[in-house]
């Protein structure tokens, strides 16, 4: 955090790492620093070495020393070494160091200068966007980020750049700064003059669009648009008034009351019995922008760059809340932290370690919908009390739901629902998930489709449920189900029925 960032280096830690993409901001946060404690800030990187950013300009012959570092600084074991030359109480950034970090000539060097250059007032801060810390130097370098801008950042952006392209400054500029939330300054500015070539205006839309795009990119976040209500469900009855009651929890009303920001729900249960889609479902119904994490993908092949992911990824979902972060299949992404240690050298037990924390801890109005298939996958800790608001046991859908999922089905593709016998429909999907029952709406309305483009009847849903094996009567998926079903009526609310647990 940016206030973190000043507390080390007033009280003097030897060295931070910043985990940042926005190195610029970073460095703007170390001169403001510098300046409110009368300090030096002096910068390194591999191409223009090592100058100065800020000085007091009394300073002269430390000037003179610094200019011909900058010619000398060409490697990193220079550069640590060069901080005995840097004037007392400065501030010494190194940007993108972190790929020198497996030298033991580079560790050992920096362990070396940390104590030396901490007499001296030298504070190191090494911004990168990547921080694989080796563990020689885990208790000698303090660890912090710096937020995605905020609303009051943002405005200052857009006036630049509306006096660059001499546009008047947007009326509500409230909206065009929340559109960017979740980019960098960078690409705040980016997207801004992106919309101006497009629609000579700031355009929310457009921004937004380049905000999904650009989130997107990372391989582990996007930005989902559902296009759903809840209504769009079908059953899941108690698990929709459970969400209802939730809702306004975000208000500042809510908050006056003293009650905190709902934290999450975790929905376990059979494939395709509308996990999924109530989580896309959700977010349309409370307007809220739906953030969908991709745990299978979030572990990368890169040194430390499934931790840096990871904070990137909730730190995003924190800059664009009040939002939902839906994590499918989060077994997945978890499968593995039992056995880390053995495996990947702790990796994925960190990274759950610090998904916990972070869920534990966070005070920002992100709702998590955590879905999952197999709770054999899930850590014991994942399913402890309070890391939820509430865990659901999805089961497949009883007569009833059926019903009711048969209803939504035939709405979702224009059909009138009064057209079609519902309750013979539903018995004949006896066993089927919502994911079956829709493909025998699709399969049905394929078959009138090539019947002379027809109308779809009750008759061509029936042929089609007749064609599809329900995953239940495999007799492997069957007692998977049905153990899966047993923890469920132990373990968790029931989403279907009364709710209760038996």
């Amino acid at each position: 955090m940016r206030l973190m960032l000043e507390n080390y280096i007033k009280s003097g830690y030897p060295a931070v790492a910043v985990l940042s993409p926005e190195e610029k901001r970073v460095l703007s946060e170390c001169q403001r620093i510098a300046r409110r404690f009368s300090m030096n800030v002096a910068a390194w990187t591999t191409t223009n070495h090592l100058h100065y950013l800020h000085i007091d300009k009394s300073a002269s012959a430390g000037m003179g020393m610094v200019e011909k570092a900058r010619l000398k600084a060409t490697d990193p074991v220079e550069a640590l070494n060069k901080s005995a030359q840097l004037l007392p109480n400065t501030i010494y950034c190194l940007l993108d160091f972190h790929p020198y970090w497996r030298s033991p000539d580079v560790w050992r060097t920096a362990k070396d200068m940390f104590q030396v250059q901490k007499r001296r007032g030298i504070v190191f801060v090494f911004i990168s966007s990547v921080m694989d810390i080796p563990v020689e130097l885990e208790r000698e370098i303090a660890i912090t980020t710096i937020p995605f801008p905020g609303r009051e950042e943002m405005e200052p952006v857009i006036r630049k750049v509306s006096q660059a392209a001499q546009v008047e400054i947007p009326e509500d500029i409230t909206a065009v700064a929340d559109a960017a939330l979740g980019l960098t300054l960078s690409e705040a500015e980016n997207a801004f003059s992106l919309s101006l070539a497009m629609m000579k205006s700031f355009d929310p839309a457009i921004i937004m669009k380049e905000k999904e795009q650009i989130i997107h990119k990372s391989g582990v976040l996007e930005i989902v648009n559902a296009g759903l209500d809840m209504s769009s469900v079908g059953g899941l009855a108690v698990l929709k008034q459970w969400l209802r009651t939730r809702v306004s929890a975000f208000s500042p009303e809510a908050q006056a009351y003293g009650l905190p920001f709902p934290r999450g729900v975790l929905l376990v249960g059979v494939p395709g019995c509308g996990k999924s889609l109530s989580a896309k479902a959700l977010a349309s119904e409370w307007q809220k922008p739906l953030l969908r994490l991709d745990a299978g993908r979030l572990f990368s092949s890169f040194v430390g760059e499934t931790e840096a992911n990871t904070r990137n990824a909730l730190a995003v979902a924190e800059a664009v809340s009040p939002a939902v972060l839906w994590i499918d299949e989060i077994e997945k992404g978890l499968a593995g932290v039992q056995s880390s240690n053995r495996t990947d050298s702790g990796v994925t037990a960190r990274v759950f370690g610090h998904f916990l924390t972070w869920m534990q801890e966070k005070k920002s109005p992100v709702f998590v919908v955590a879905t999952a298939n197999d709770v054999s996958q899930l850590p014991p800790e994942f399913l402890r009390k309070g890391r939820f608001d509430e865990i659901f046991f999805v089961d497949l859908p009883d007569a009833e739901e059926r019903m009711q999922i048969f209803e939504a089905q035939l709405r979702r593709r224009r059909r009138d629902p009064q057209s079609f016998n519902l309750e013979v429909l539903s018995q004949a999907a006896e066993g089927f998930s919502g994911a079956e029952i829709e493909e025998a709406v699709i399969m049905g309305m394929f078959h009138a489709w090539s019947d002379d483009k027809r109308e779809v009847n009750t008759e061509d849903i029936l042929q089609a449920a007749r064609l599809i094996i329900p995953m239940c009567r495999s007799e492997i998926t069957r007692q998977r189900i049905e153990a899966l079903r047993e923890w469920g009526h132990r373990a968790a609310r029931l989403a279907n029925g009364t709710g209760s647990r038996k």
